[in-house]
């Protein structure tokens, strides 16, 4: 191995290898860290340091991942760190409490954002995974839904918009987190005519009863929609319905355009109403 970091190399010759490079940085590191301990400066930082840099960095607005691109340290140590890992090593704590908060940037009310995560978990898709889709941790998602943090950075909410257009329209893998939202009374994507406006009411679906041959549409799109609306899976309509999977899924897929095309003339409608009595 060839490489002018000598942390690299240092590790490389813990690994076995003999090159000269690696046997030279093996010895200058060995030096450096006598040097560091007679002058009394600590091998490793204190992981809390360097956990509540981190959450101030993630409230700022910055991911687990660009982090884990500006410093070299892996997405997994920086999870392990935010979880409690008692110390971490100083050249790491170091890059890591090097990274400077954004500047302050627009926030948001979260509602909208709040609903989102609470749709996707709807249908299947556990908060811990958003999180990770979105490049946040867990942990920041639930403060947000629990109400323990009043505004969000715009960056958060475009970040999570993006995900949640990615997987409105598709199952998730778990069964329990379905469980866990009904548990709580989250409502899936299709209940929101507006996600994003706090004064709109979710849409309560009846219990589902099967329409006759004589009432179904032939795109059943009515049922789809319906069933979709009380947490159905894709599977599970497909089952119900007699359709195959792909179809039950393009359907959902001009359902949720369909939604979201009249929450946005519902907006601009609003707007303009809110601009003529201003003026």
């Amino acid at each position: 191995m060839t490489t002018t970091d000598h942390v690299a190399d240092y590790a490389c010759y813990r690994r076995g290898c003999r090159r000269e490079e690696c046997r030279t940085a093996d010895r200058n590191y060995r030096k450096r860290y006598e040097l560091q301990r007679l002058r009394g400066i600590p091998a490793v930082i204190p992981g809390r340091t360097v956990a509540a840099h981190l959450r101030t960095l993630i409230a700022s607005g910055r991911t687990v991942r660009g982090i884990a691109t500006m410093t070299g340290v892996s997405e997994r140590a920086i999870g392990y760190i935010l979880h409690g890992q008692a110390s971490v090593t100083r050249s790491r704590a170091l890059a890591l409490l090097a990274v400077q908060p954004l500047a302050e940037a627009p926030r948001v009310d979260p509602t909208g954002t709040i609903r989102r995560i609470q749709a996707l978990a709807h249908i299947g898709w556990p908060v811990a995974l958003t999180a990770k889709k979105a490049g946040y941790t867990p942990s920041y998602l639930f403060n947000i839904m629990a109400g323990r943090v009043p505004t969000i950075p715009r960056d958060v909410a475009s970040r999570l918009a993006i995900v949640y257009r990615q997987h409105s329209h598709q199952p998730g893998p778990s069964e329990y987190t379905r469980s866990i939202a009904r548990r709580n009374g989250w409502h899936g994507p299709l209940a929101w005519d507006d996600i994003d406006d706090p004064a709109c009411q979710p849409e309560q679906a009846p219990p589902y009863e099967p329409a006759t041959k004589y009432e179904r549409d032939p795109d059943k799109r009515a049922e789809i929609e319906h069933l979709y609306l009380l947490g159905e899976s894709v599977p599970s309509i497909a089952k119900q319905l007699g359709n195959n999977e792909k179809y039950i899924a393009d359907q959902l897929g001009a359902i949720l355009r369909d939604r979201a095309r009249r929450a946005q003339k519902t907006r601009t409608r609003r707007l303009h109403t809110e601009q003529e009595l201003a003026a």
